[in-house]
């Protein structure tokens, strides 16, 4: 499993990954290996809550094999081609889809978040879930929406994803793409793109929101609005992701800093706070490491990347 192998890496590189990261998949690992009973509040419902997760690999690998079967690559050379995602993701994606509650089979996190240094595919990663969780989650009438602050911002993964659909003939055929939304009829879904200005914040019944460059975000409000509006929803999932914010005291600090609160969590420096929530932060330890080439790879696991610093090309 990619979980596994993922850690394997970050035991055998201990210098490329930082140490929020090494402590996630550790704990990851040990969720794996011996399953344990989880009881916390859940803001959604309102009431403590007892759970016993397991790791179901199927479950972990099923938008994984999707996003690889039917979404292609959109741009440039390789355009059409069938997209292959990192290690890294796979691993990330595995852990949110695969934990499961043992008695009900829903999924353990309602929300991922995804931190990382830019041009590390996460709006393609961000994209081809949202394609997932339209098609093939099985939930039926299931709103899925892009949102940021900007509606610019918010229609990167929202066109990303179409293009996707454009150049997968079997997602294609499938799928309606119009200029307001993208609709799947079989199940009566659809993808959406909104922004903190629309007009239609009210009255959403969110299965999969996909909050992107929170970074940039100045204003807690709209999180808050598509967050409570998945309380309806059985296995509901929001996942931020961005790069690293410049904006103190926003909507970016506040949630790295309770990301960061949990990961310490595990390490035993703290009560863990919340077991629905997912945190992946890839990041530099220090501030100085950015002089030191070897250390990027800590903010920036992606492959061509690492590639590209060390004068090699795809």
């Amino acid at each position: 499993m990619y979980i596994e192998q993922y850690y394997k890496y970050i035991q055998e590189n201990p210098t490329k990954t930082n140490h929020k990261i090494k402590v996630v998949y550790k704990k990851l690992v040990n969720d794996i290996k011996k399953p344990r009973q989880v009881t916390y509040f859940n803001k959604l419902t309102g009431e403590n809550e007892t759970h016993t997760y397991i790791f179901d690999e199927a479950r972990g690998q099923l938008p994984i094999k999707f996003i690889e079967t039917f979404c292609k690559q959109s741009k440039g050379k390789w355009a059409g081609k069938p997209l292959k995602l990192e290690l890294y993701q796979k691993a990330f994606i595995e852990a949110l889809y695969g934990f499961i509650d043992e008695d009900t089979g829903a999924r353990k996190y309602r929300k991922g978040i995804f931190f990382i240094g830019r041009k590390n595919g996460k709006s393609t990663m961000d994209s081809g879930l949202a394609n997932f969780m339209l098609t093939k989650d099985g939930e039926g009438g299931a709103e899925i929406y892009s949102v940021a602050t900007k509606r610019e911002q918010a229609k990167v993964v929202w066109d990303e994803a179409k293009r996707m659909i454009k150049k997968s003939p079997e997602l294609n055929k499938r799928i309606r793409c119009l200029v307001g939304g993208i609709y799947y009829d079989r199940t009566d879904s659809f993808m959406k793109a909104l922004a903190s200005d629309s007009n239609s914040l009210d009255g959403l019944n969110a299965h999969f929101v996909i909050a992107d460059e929170v970074h940039a975000w100045k204003d807690k409000n709209l999180l808050d609005v598509m967050y409570d509006s998945m309380s309806a929803r059985e296995q509901p999932l929001l996942i931020e992701t961005s790069t690293m914010g410049t904006i103190r005291e926003s909507v970016f600090d506040n949630e790295y800093d309770y990301a960061s609160e949990i990961i310490a969590s595990y390490e035993g420096l703290g009560e863990t706070i919340d077991e629905t929530i997912l945190p992946v932060i890839y990041e530099l330890d220090k501030p100085d490491e950015w002089q030191n080439e070897e250390s990027w790879y800590k903010a920036n696991p992606r492959t061509w990347y690492n590639k590209k610093y060390q004068g090699l090309t795809r």
